[in-house]
């Protein structure tokens, strides 16, 4: 088997739905997915939703170099699927960069963000442009309010957001239909979470984005188990993405008393840590 390229993408955690107010917000973590792209063409069992068909349709249509002969795919992935996390994104961007890295192509940021997001909205894996999911899994260094429409410049301002342990309950269930009528309603609450996030709140803004989606989603069972989780443990909880994973924040001093109550509930959990860099500069 020859390897004509190699990329990577991270998963991340939501600070901020962007289905809301048109803003999204997104953290790194240290889960990563890997594409090689090759010369033997191999079932990818973990794309049920036909991402890498529709990235190299997408990539030819715009004319593009491919390698001769035929392509296929090797995929390696430490993020959950379909759980909120990023995992849609994180395999096209590694995709993405395995074209890039294989073709020697120099993708501008702008070209990248309409690319993989005509393919998500085309496979039907996200309910917006998600420019802000793309940014968290291309860029691991800081988060960003992320104009989620906005394929041009959609990076607004960085977020401050204190390093914390990752906890991810890993809820077996199906991921729930999402009514998008129901993030327009709750607008002026998702602004909130905006203002909480410029105004260096960001695990408020956390806790209570979590709090709308839940709703949103009619997701009783998440609003029920973080508060459990909050009252015991004294550590943030949400939802993430459209769930139905959540995510607990945990400082080092609190891991083993959360990882012991995480047991006692019998959860299936998984631990890992945000990816950001603490350099911050705003952006005119």
């Amino acid at each position: 088997m020859k390897v004509h390229g190699i990329g990577h993408g991270c998963a991340g955690i939501s600070f901020l739905h962007a289905a809301g107010c048109g803003t999204g917000c997104a953290v790194p973590i240290e889960l990563v997915t890997t594409v090689m792209l090759t010369d033997v063409p191999t079932p990818i069992p973990e794309d049920e939703s036909r991402l890498l068909d529709l990235l190299l349709e997408g990539w030819s249509s715009r004319n593009l170099s491919l390698p001769q002969g035929k392509l296929g795919w090797v995929v390696k992935s430490e993020i959950p699927i379909g759980m909120g996390l990023k995992s849609s994104t994180a395999l096209l961007v590694a995709a993405q960069r395995a074209l890039c890295d294989a073709t020697e192509t120099d993708m501008s940021a702008a070209m990248c963000n309409n690319l993989l997001s005509s393919v998500q909205l085309a496979a039907g894996v996200s309910i917006t442009e998600a420019i802000d999911d793309i940014t968290v899994s291309s860029d691991r260094s800081i988060p960003w309010l992320v104009a989620a429409t906005d394929i041009v410049e959609p990076l607004s301002e960085s977020v401050i957001v204190p390093m914390k342990e990752v906890f991810i309950v890993i809820r077996n269930q199906p991921k729930a239909e999402v009514n998008i009528a129901e993030f327009h309603d709750r607008r002026g609450h998702f602004e909130d979470v905006v203002r909480m996030l410029r105004t260096d709140r960001s695990l408020e803004a956390f806790r209570l984005n979590g709090q709308l989606v839940a709703e949103v989603l009619g997701d009783d069972e998440a609003t029920r188990l973080c508060e459990d989780i909050e009252i015991e443990t004294d550590c943030p909880a949400a939802i993430t993405g459209s769930g139905p994973a959540i995510v607990v924040l945990a400082d080092a001093n609190q891991a083993d008393k959360l990882s012991q109550f995480l047991d006692i509930r019998e959860l299936n959990w998984i631990r890992t840590r945000m990816s950001i860099d603490q350099k911050f500069e705003v952006v005119t």
